[in-house]
């Protein structure tokens, strides 16, 4: 089986069991390489996170092996590695008759490297590279209201309807029902981060509603769901807050169905995207993840 198959299989198992894989070890620390302070992004986060949250680890900080040698730490015996995916990127390059550069053709192939959590280790001070951080959120609402505050080109954002969520394209409008009407003020802008990852889809923005309408046909609305719910993970952990939106096993279970028919473009390609809608809302530009360790790279099957 292709190393990114088996990524991909793990993923779907934490679906099946009706809880989102990615959610239990955000609440503080995005997953990241513990030597270079590198946070990890796209579908990385959201594999590393579920790696925490399935095998108990304390903290998600990782290292290769040879990091981890070098820090005069040594990987405990029997311990396995975990995948790190990146993307190299190919672009054939012609001169027109002007001996102007066009590109003819880009293909974008996967790669891995391998890397092990801190506690699967012996010899190293995990506390020296963990980041200090405070176990109560002094504002955490304030946080959340300047993302929807500051968020360029947005949407309409309404309360007119107490009963319901939802993104409306034809008018470019999010409705949320207000604060009050929640539990607990995460919940509101855990739902509230939702929607506005429904609307990074919109024309005016990363016109993603048709390209997801012509690739996956009546399951598009199924994936837009997806690329939303993991975008909102992704706000909440930016904002500190702990993503408590509930959702039912039956739904869950489905996009667990949806991803073993679609495979695994469909679950890289829905981190990608809900990456680039979180970096619209924050106003920022997609960074694509570099190499660290360029000796252990490993190539795997292009899909």
């Amino acid at each position: 089986m292709k190393v990114i198959d088996k990524i991909v299989d793990m993923v779907i198992e934490g679906l099946e069991q009706g809880t989102p894989p990615w959610r239990k070890t955000w609440k503080y620390i995005c997953p990241k390489n513990a030597f270079s302070e590198r946070e990890y992004s796209g579908f990385n986060i959201f594999y590393m996170s579920f790696v925490c949250s399935k095998y108990g680890y304390s903290y998600p900080l990782f290292g290769t092996f040879k990091q981890i040698s070098d820090a005069g730490g040594r990987v405990k015996k029997g311990e396995r590695a975990y995948p790190i995916v990146y993307w190299k990127v190919t672009e054939n390059v012609q001169l027109d008759e002007n001996n102007n550069k066009i590109v003819s053709d880009t293909r974008f192939t996967p790669f891995y490297y391998n890397v092990f959590n801190l506690d699967q280790t012996e010899g190293i001070d995990i506390k020296k590279y963990t980041p200090q951080i405070s176990t109560t959120v002094n504002n955490p609402l304030e946080t959340c209201e300047k993302v929807i505050r500051n968020m360029p080109n947005a949407p309409l954002i309404a309360h007119a309807d107490s009963n319901r969520a939802f993104y409306r394209p034809s008018e470019d409008m999010v409705n949320v029902p207000a604060i009050q009407c929640f539990d607990g003020s995460e919940e509101y802008y855990s739902v509230s981060f939702h929607e506005l990852g429904h609307s990074t889809g919109h024309p005016g923005r990363l016109n993603r509603f048709e390209a997801n309408r012509s690739e996956f046909g009546q399951n598009s609305y199924d994936y837009e769901e997806l690329v939303a719910e993991m975008a909102a993970t992704l706000l909440c952990s930016h904002c500190g807050i702990e993503q408590t939106v509930e959702n039912s096993v039956a739904y869950l279970t489905g996009w667990a169905q949806f991803l073993k028919n679609e495979r695994k473009s469909t679950l890289f390609g829905a981190a990608t995207k809900a990456q680039a809608a979180v970096n619209y809302i924050l106003g920022k530009h997609l960074e694509n993840e570099q190499p660290e360790q360029v000796e252990e790279y490993k190539e795997v099957a292009s899909f």
